[in-house]
């Protein structure tokens, strides 16, 4: 982990940062936002409309949902790739240390 070494922003990376944060801040804003003023409406003009607003929010997220559970898949998988990779490369520097020691020991 303390590697020291910045890594430089993957495609997926990219992906989550500018497609999937701001769509899913979107659909969230737009909750909120149908719930306040259905708490807060005096007129009744959101309650008897809220089939609309309900449809308004099921059609923003559920493509929604499914493009940003499949950029979350390939980022969790890029990710646990890192992690391999990075695990790996920790082994094999302690087996070349481990056997550095053992030929100077000799």
């Amino acid at each position: 982990m303390g590697g020291g070494s910045i890594r430089e922003l993957s495609f997926n990376d990219i992906l989550m940062l500018f497609v999937a944060v701001p769509l899913i801040l979107v659909w969230l804003i737009s909750a909120t936002y149908v719930i306040y003023t259905g708490v807060n409406d005096e007129t009744g003009f959101v309650q008897q409309n809220l089939d609309f607003y309900t449809a308004l929010i099921a059609i923003i997220g559920g493509p929604a949902l499914l493009f940003i559970n499949s950029i979350l898949e390939l980022w969790k998988a890029e990710k646990s790739s890192d992690a391999l990779d990075q695990r790996h490369r920790h082994k094999v520097e302690e087996i070349h240390v481990m056997n550095g020691d053992k030929a100077a020991e000799e």
